[in-house]
């Protein structure tokens, strides 16, 4: 017997979906805010902490979506929406999970590139598997700067598409992520 397609996401997607939405906008805020600290700044060596220790909680929560997303049956697809919209969204979708995963690993790498581990709010340390390459700090730097910035942007994209469902196209596409009939 073959179970009813709901119209709408299960509630640990729409959780981890805003959850990881909330975390990406603020790490790449506080991590512009953060390249202008100076030295004697009270937060030079606390935003970094911060900001370090919500990365990978953040990458914690993506793996998990993604590991979910295994699992679990996605509401059916909107008819009224044209199959070359459904392709774009998709290609969106997995060009926001591979970018997010070049933040993550260019976060690393930039951490612990001289050979630390990278420490998560004083819990643990993630050990360093990379050592004696200060010289891939910078370029490490820029790619998990740039990445971020191109995922700011597609996630701007994204957000204004489902606006444009919402108000204009008047589909079901953003009721679908915020769980409403």
């Amino acid at each position: 017997m073959k179970s009813k397609q709901s119209s709408r996401y299960d509630f640990l997607s729409i959780f981890l979906h805003w959850l990881v939405a909330v975390f990406i906008i603020g790490l790449f805020a506080s991590g512009l805010w953060m390249v202008d600290l100076g030295y004697y700044d009270d937060w030079y060596y606390q935003a970094p902490w911060w900001h370090k220790g919500i990365g990978v909680v953040t990458a914690v929560l993506i793996v998990s979506r993604w590991a979910w997303s295994l699992f679990r049956q996605p509401p059916a697809a909107i008819s009224s929406i044209p199959y070359w919209q459904h392709l774009v969204a998709k290609i969106t979708h997995q060009a926001m999970n591979i970018v997010t995963l070049i933040i993550v690993i260019s976060g690393y790498v930039m951490v612990t590139a001289k050979g630390d581990g990278l420490s998560v709010f004083d819990w643990f340390t993630i050990p360093a598997f990379i050592s004696n390459k200060p010289a891939w700090v910078d370029p490490a730097g820029a790619i998990h700067l740039w990445a971020a910035y191109f995922l700011i942007a597609m996630a701007t994209v994204h957000a204004l598409a489902a606006i444009k469902h919402h108000f204009i196209d008047r589909d079901s596409t953003l009721k679908q992520m915020l769980g409403i009939k």
